[in-house]
């Protein structure tokens, strides 16, 4: 039964997208990205906006906002209907940029990424997974590089399953050293389950190795 397989599987994820059970799905291009893609438009050129990494892409509806906007994308879902799906709803053009793989264990360069845009993954994973993401962030993104999105704050609670929130301060401990926050303003489109408790922040990668 689909009920008895776990978040950490991709058949827990694939169903829910090909059933379209996806309640966490914003359906468009959020307000604080299509405001972060305008300012980074100002004053640059389209040729040298920056390599982007989404993971969890799940539809992926962003990727073509950040495609157009200049951006160099590439993203990434271990659930093959999501995949399925989000190659669909980017056509033919962009269906190479969406690859079905784990992105703990793909064959990444180290350093390779300008950007790498938060939406729903992170909180898709359980909380002894955070210190595993913390580090390959890390080391995915070039020094000063930013990892940026939406970050979910509610204490999580184990046995409801995802999403899983951050208690308060609890990102600040997570992300230290790594990482220095830039930017950090509430979120006033949310889809109704992370409403009232989401955070757009930018990060910015430190020169700390760890």
């Amino acid at each position: 039964m689909l009920d008895d397989i776990p978040p950490s599987h991709p058949e827990f994820w694939s169903s829910r997208y090909l059933s379209a059970n996806t309640p966490w799905d914003f359906d468009g291009v959020p307000a604080d990205l299509k405001e972060f893609l305008k300012r980074k438009d100002i004053g640059s050129s389209p040729q040298v906006r920056g390599k982007v990494l989404i993971p969890g892409c799940g539809l992926g509806h962003e990727i073509k906002a950040f495609t157009q906007a200049g951006y160099d994308v590439t993203a990434i879902d271990f659930a093959p209907g999501a995949v399925e799906r989000a190659r669909r709803l980017n056509g033919t053009a962009l269906a190479s940029r969406i690859i079905l793989g784990d992105f703990f264990s793909h064959d990444f360069t180290p350093a390779s990424f300008d950007y790498i845009y938060e939406r729903g993954f992170l909180c898709s994973l359980l909380p002894d997974r955070r210190e595993v993401y913390r580090a390959r962030m890390a080391s995915l993104l070039k020094y000063q590089g930013s990892l940026l999105g939406y970050f979910y704050y509610q204490k999580p609670v184990i046995s409801e399953g995802p999403p899983y929130g951050f208690a308060w301060g609890t990102a600040d401990e997570l992300f230290a050293r790594y990482f220095l926050l830039v930017k950090d303003l509430p979120v006033s489109d949310s889809v109704p389950m992370f409403a009232g408790r989401e955070r757009w922040q930018e990060w910015r990668r430190t020169s700390f190795k760890g």
